[in-house]
């Protein structure tokens, strides 16, 4: 009895005296400073608000590593400040320097005066940026050498990484967009991946080359989404996606397989003039708005029956192919058109007939 006493007493001192909240320790991992150390800081989870804006980064720091070469690893910090990569050096390049993938997308840049480079790998992870993030130069390009990974990061102002080229994968998952998020004539050499990514009022890839997958699942694009003329040359994943606003794929080319599985278009959806050289899944798709497929064109069988539409799509000089097994009547647009009236006109004459008998 006496040690049953003695094991509870034990055991309440220990609760007294070292209370969870004693294990909650911040940890700050920073690396060894140094001429050719990188900005390396990661903050536990266990860090209260107070104590991350104590760790928190100035985005000249950041911006200071990226000029001098050298690489940033950021995990669980607040950034204070901009991220300006116009204000890097300008490099001059020759055309034998641009890899002959790019020569092609570079034919119609005019005054491109040289690039801008990103030497290390940039990390920013489940982190808050309370500035902007910019490259708005017109005559120049910024290129990434190394992988770019924002997974899980907030971003409150806009970012703006226009006429970048990511030579390395680009990480955007579960990152939040709270202002526009611009990558107009990026070029994406690797894998971009934006899996349950949520996107502010305007998200533009206007004339973007993704030369890697893309996987976009359960993405929201809560604004208006620009995919204008964008080239897709491995799969693309847009799967249980939602776009909030208008959304635009016209002119676009998917020369794999693409999927918009379950995906959710709540207003004006434009496929116009878009080619689809593989494979194309809209299966449990769902089109709110008005969905125009004019002039696109399907190399292989679409599955448009099998997506949900509020309106009839337009289909105006859209190539498709013909089923190998036809569709049933009622499997297709006119055929449950034609159903529903049918049974409208059942209805009106049952309820005829019932006044009839009274």
């Amino acid at each position: 009895m006496w040690s049953l006493w003695y094991a509870v007493l034990v055991l309440a001192i220990a609760i007294v005296t070292c209370p969870p909240e004693a294990d909650a320790v911040c940890a700050a991992e920073t690396l060894a400073t140094g001429s050719e150390a990188g900005l390396v800081i990661h903050l536990s989870p266990s860090c209260t608000p107070a104590e991350r804006e104590a760790h928190a980064v100035r985005g000249e720091a950041i911006m200071d590593a990226v000029a001098k070469g050298r690489p940033v690893d950021l995990l669980g910090v607040i950034v204070r400040g901009d991220l300006i990569f116009d204000h890097l050096a300008v490099q001059a390049t020759s055309r034998s320097q641009v890899p002959a993938s790019e020569i092609a997308n570079q034919a119609d840049r005019a005054g491109d005066n040289g690039q801008r480079i990103v030497r290390a790998a940039l990390s920013l992870r489940d982190s808050v940026v309370s500035g902007a993030v910019r490259h708005r130069s017109a005559d120049s390009t910024l290129r990434f050498e190394k992988p770019v990974n924002f997974y899980g990061s907030h971003f409150r102002e806009g970012v703006d990484l226009s006429r970048s080229v990511f030579q390395e994968p680009v990480e955007l998952s579960a990152a939040t967009f709270d202002k526009e998020t611009y990558f107009v004539q990026g070029q994406f050499a690797q894998q971009m991946d934006c899996r349950d990514t949520k996107f502010g009022p305007s998200t533009r890839f206007h004339r973007s080359v993704f030369r890697g997958p893309v996987n976009c699942t359960g993405a929201l694009f809560d604004g208006m989404a620009e995919f204008l003329e964008v080239k897709f040359e491995q799969p693309v994943v847009f799967e249980r996606a939602r776009f909030g606003l208008g959304t635009g794929f016209s002119g676009s080319r998917f020369k794999s397989r693409v999927s918009f599985g379950e995906a959710i278009f709540s207003r004006e959806t434009f496929f116009a003039f878009a080619a689809f050289e593989n494979e194309a899944v809209f299966a449990g798709a769902q089109f709110l708005g008005s969905a125009d497929f004019s002039n696109a064109e399907f190399r292989h069988q679409d599955d448009l029956t099998k997506a949900r539409f509020d309106q009839a799509p337009l289909l105006a000089q859209t190539k498709r192919l013909e089923s190998a097994r036809p569709a049933g009547l009622f499997q297709t647009w006119n055929g449950q058109y034609a159903l529903t009236l049918g049974f409208l006109i059942v209805a009106a004459l049952l309820v005829a007939y019932a006044v009839r008998l009274k």
